[in-house]
């Protein structure tokens, strides 16, 4: 998948790139044991992985993430480089320029995770997360993790502070499938079953043994706990899970990261990561999770996250945050971008036609055999 985003600009200019990849803003970490010594332990270390497709969300990403610290303080960056040119290097420097922000940009080996599958937005990038606890430095224990189409509204400071224990990770549920098995959910939420995007995400959750009323989290923002990892190669494990079960994959590595963790992780307040799928229920009342928490997931989101294909930066997306977003899209390098009406497609119209009517109709089915179950 591309963006419709602009590739180069005439007005930037840089000869030395190495030099670029080595000043006080942005660091090339070689060799990657070395330790970061700059690190505070009061002050958030983030974990994002991007490519040149998602370079420009990265930028809104960190420049939110930036802008919303305390004064006085700063935040750490590693980026797992999957492929990012030249020239869009130089447009996420200047957007972070005078910011409170620092990047150590990590190069890991794609090679590792080819044989992993892909769709729709996704790409090997996607993986990358999984490879955390060998490539990072091993002076860092814990790490908050972002996926590149977040927009931060809250402090990471908060979330930074938040105590992961001897968890694997902190997360929140997937508003768009909370639960392991939605049928075995709690009672009290069995109303949301008409509009979950998924009944089931683990489908083989059975043979695994896993227990199906359990919740299930969105990977896409996580603190991880990198010591434990590192003392269990959680690695060597989330990529056995994938390879292993390569025909009940579904949502790439959040499949593999909710079968390993299973039991042994803790949910973050949902409002840390408001999915899109959020707007898809009526109100408070088809809710899957608390009232008073989908509510200030709603209304008052730390983290806004552009899941899904659909994003923020298409011509058609109707989403409540877009303008926010592009709000902070024009604090960056990118500032005034807008997608423009591409011609009409027949194909595509055709897409969207079935997605909206699959939806409709699933909603309707749910609805009856739910009755039909009472």
């Amino acid at each position: 998948m591309t963006t419709d985003f602009p590739v180069s600009w005439t007005d930037l200019k840089f000869d030395n790139p190495k030099t670029f990849l080595t000043d006080s803003l942005i660091q090339e970490l070689q060799p990657l044991e070395r330790p970061i010594t700059s690190l505070r332990t009061d002050e958030p270390v983030v974990l994002c992985a991007a490519d040149d497709n998602y370079v420009q969300p990265l930028a809104v990403t960190l420049h939110s993430a930036a802008s919303s610290l305390k004064l006085g303080k700063h935040l750490h960056v590693l980026l797992m480089d999957g492929g990012i040119s030249e020239v869009n290097w130089i447009g996420l420097k200047e957007t972070l320029a005078g910011l409170p922000i620092s990047i150590h940009v990590v190069r890991p080996d794609r090679s590792e995770i080819a044989d992993l599958g892909i769709s729709h937005h996704i790409t090997h990038t996607a993986y990358f997360r999984l490879l955390a606890a060998r490539l990072l430095p091993a002076s860092i224990d814990k790490i908050i993790y972002l996926d590149s189409d977040v927009l931060v509204r809250g402090d990471l400071t908060e979330l930074w502070n938040y105590d992961v224990g001897d968890q694997y990770c902190l997360a929140a549920v997937d508003i768009a499938c909370p639960f392991i098995d939605a049928h075995r959910s709690d009672p009290r939420f069995r109303g949301s079953i008409p509009y979950l995007a998924e009944l089931s995400p683990v489908r083989n959750w059975r043979e695994l043994g896993l227990d199906g009323s359990a919740s299930y989290f969105n990977s896409g923002v996580m603190v991880i706990n990198l010591k434990r990892w590192r003392e269990e190669r959680i690695e060597e494990q989330l990529l056995a899970c994938l390879r292993e079960n390569s025909r009940y994959v579904w949502c790439w590595d959040q499949y593999a990261l909710n079968v390993v963790f299973a039991g042994q992780w803790r949910p973050l307040p949902p409002r840390w990561n408001q999915g899109a799928h959020l707007f898809e229920y009526p109100d408070e009342s088809c809710s899957p999770i608390e009232a008073l928490e989908f509510a200030q997931m709603r209304d008052d989101p730390a983290l806004i996250h552009f899941t899904t294909e659909f994003k923020p930066w298409h011509y058609r997306l109707i989403h409540p945050w877009r303008d926010t977003w592009f709000e902070s899209l024009d604090q960056t390098a990118w500032t005034n971008w807008r997608p423009t009406k591409s011609r009409f497609s027949l194909k595509e119209w055709w897409n969207r036609q079935a997605v909206y009517w699959i939806r409709k109709s699933t909603i309707s089915y749910r609805r009856v055999n739910a009755w039909l179950r009472q």
